[in-house]
């Protein structure tokens, strides 16, 4: 697998750094760290101060970085060396990711001041302007993944979600509940527990099993009486999507959360 993690030098970094590490015998582990730098109050006729303070700051950002991931080495030897960029740091990693293709972005929360909820906002809005999706994986704490919750409503991103699942399950020892959604255009029983059968098949094809209740039957209620005891939520995020529900769940409160951001 070939992983791209934002890092910065919080805790948050190490963790995220370390669950890549975790996800597979066989990963590529590409650490990205972009310098936002501040504004200051520097006058138009001392544009080469400003220049001179960024340059002293970015490179004294690069430093730490590269110390962070030498640390870090030590432990996992697939860990490259650090990519470091300046802008806005949701934008410039959506492209990176893109450019480079990548197969899963991980992130440590909180990354920048924003939670997982915010953290997916961020990711969505900068992948409505790319017009590609973008499989994302939120971590904040540094524990065995044994308990999944996935939320599926038997779109694309939903589907692509259990799919980076499936190439997890080797190194993770999980029992997997999934749960059916409604979809916009419908929003019956009826199809909740088509979604939910969608996704069982997906599982299937890997001999994994799974629990399955619909939307319907538990409830929100339901859904976060098992999120308490889950270590990892799979959910499917889309441009549209007003994010209430997942502020309903509490995911800021999760282990992790993958998300894949699609398109549809």
């Amino acid at each position: 697998m070939n992983l791209l993690v934002a890092v910065d030098t919080s805790l948050e970094a190490s963790i995220a750094l370390r669950t890549a590490c975790s996800l597979s015998s066989k990963v590529s582990i590409q650490p990205i760290y972009v310098y936002d730098p501040p504004g200051r109050d520097i006058e138009v006729g001392a544009g080469w101060a400003r220049h001179s303070w960024e340059k002293e700051t970015s490179h004294q950002a690069r430093a730490n970085i590269e110390n962070l991931v030498l640390a870090e080495r030590n432990q996992c030897p697939d860990i490259n060396d650090p990519v470091v960029l300046k802008g806005d740091p949701a934008a410039k990693i959506t492209a990176y990711f893109r450019q480079n293709h990548f197969d899963l972005l991980v992130v440590g929360a909180p990354f920048r001041s924003m939670k997982t909820v915010g953290l997916s906002r961020c990711f969505r809005n900068a992948v409505q302007k790319s017009k590609k999706g973008l499989p994302l994986l939120i971590v904040r704490h540094l524990k065995n993944i044994q308990r999944v919750v996935a939320l599926t409503d038997g779109g694309d991103s939903a589907e692509r979600a259990l799919g980076l699942l499936l190439r997890f399950i080797p190194f993770l020892t999980v029992k997997i509940t999934l749960v059916g959604l409604a979809r916009a255009g419908d929003k019956s029983h009826k199809i909740q527990v088509l979604n939910l059968e969608r996704g069982r098949a997906i599982l299937k094809e890997k001999d994994m099993e799974a629990c399955g209740h619909t939307i319907s039957e538990l409830g929100f209620k339901g859904i976060k009486k098992k999120l308490k005891d889950t270590d990892l939520l799979i959910c499917p995020v889309l441009p549209h999507d007003g994010h209430n529900y997942l502020k309903e769940l509490e995911i800021n409160k999760l282990q992790a959360a993958l998300f894949y951001i699609g398109q549809e």
